[in-house]
């Protein structure tokens, strides 16, 4: 296996290129604990039994409405660990974050507007529901659930600890060394999780251009075309630890997929072949760039858990 080499990657490198971002989404609970005895001679301390005090669709718009503003945001993340609750974003994406970050702030008020509406109408339908396992000290008002929805998003960059200069030369002097070596170790990270992410995309895309064993064609989703090529778009904001041997490989992809089209992709075999051919000596190629390596944690602090 052959010696893979990348420059350190210095505070200034990784935050003129990247942010760090921290998401937090929160809502009322509408579950608590049941009194309910299971009818069993088992040990009743084995059982934790739970009744919903609400069931509103209004409410589950909500809670599919997070799932998909944590899985559009996340989708910028940088493969980095860097702490509990913290991503890296490539810094040349924080308009696109910010115009989605308004939508989903206006769609998820419009829904608690909506939730808000029916809540007390809802709790009169538990209240028929639940029958004596009703209890009305269980239920906020409405000031507490309005109150109890957060939205919060903070983009952050980070500096040397120049400022322990001024208190104690020696300590910041330690603490820049133990910011290097974890700014170098971001950098392995990125530049591994990068490549194990477009080989990926390779590897699916090539399987699914590859006949099946009888030597029938497989069924092509545009999504498998697609992946690939929002990838090698996105990949310069991203490549923040400058891989140039992934960097190369990148723009052989684009020049072999440049124009095409699922529909091409489908119709004529002969340009399906020339273009499985393009991605198969590319994946060879990354199989010498991906390594595989144990699995670490990158904290920003001592007291991160």
């Amino acid at each position: 296996m052959r010696t893979l080499t990348l420059p350190d990657l210095t505070a200034e490198d990784l935050f003129s290129k990247a942010v760090c971002m921290t998401l937090s989404l929160r809502k009322i609970g509408l579950q608590r604990r049941a009194k309910i005895k299971v009818k069993s001679k088992a040990d009743q301390n084995m059982f934790k039994i739970t009744k919903v005090i609400v069931s509103c669709p209004e409410y589950d718009r909500i809670v599919l409405l997070d799932s998909q503003i944590r899985r559009q945001l996340h989708r910028y993340d940088l493969p980095a660990k860097i702490g509990h609750g913290m991503a890296l974003v490539p810094a040349n994406c924080l308009q696109q974050l910010s115009h989605l970050i308004d939508d989903f702030r206006g769609q998820r008020a419009a829904l608690i507007d909506a939730f808000s509406a029916v809540y007390h109408e809802r709790k009169e339908d538990a209240r028929d529901r639940l029958k004596d396992e009703f209890d009305a000290k269980e239920y906020p008002t409405l000031a507490e659930i309005r109150d109890s929805f957060r939205f919060d998003i903070q983009f952050m960059t980070f500096d040397l600890p120049g400022v322990l200069s001024s208190i104690d030369e020696t300590m910041a002097e330690r603490e820049r060394e133990r910011m290097a070596e974890k700014f170098k170790i971001i950098g392995e990270d990125i530049r591994d999780g990068l490549r194990e992410l477009v080989k990926g995309l390779v590897d699916h895309l090539l399987e699914k251009l590859s006949p099946d064993s009888d030597g029938k064609p497989k069924v092509l989703r545009a999504s498998a075309l697609n992946n690939l090529t929002t990838f090698l778009t996105d990949f310069e904001g991203r490549n923040i630890s400058n891989d140039q041997e992934l960097e190369k490989l990148v723009a052989q992809l684009r020049t072999t997929l440049q124009g095409v089209t699922p529909r091409t992709l489908k119709k004529d075999e002969t340009f399906q072949g020339i273009v499985r051919t393009s991605l198969t000596s590319v994946r060879n190629q990354l199989d010498t760039l991906v390594i595989t390596k144990p699995t670490r944690r990158i904290l920003v602090s001592e007291d991160t858990d």
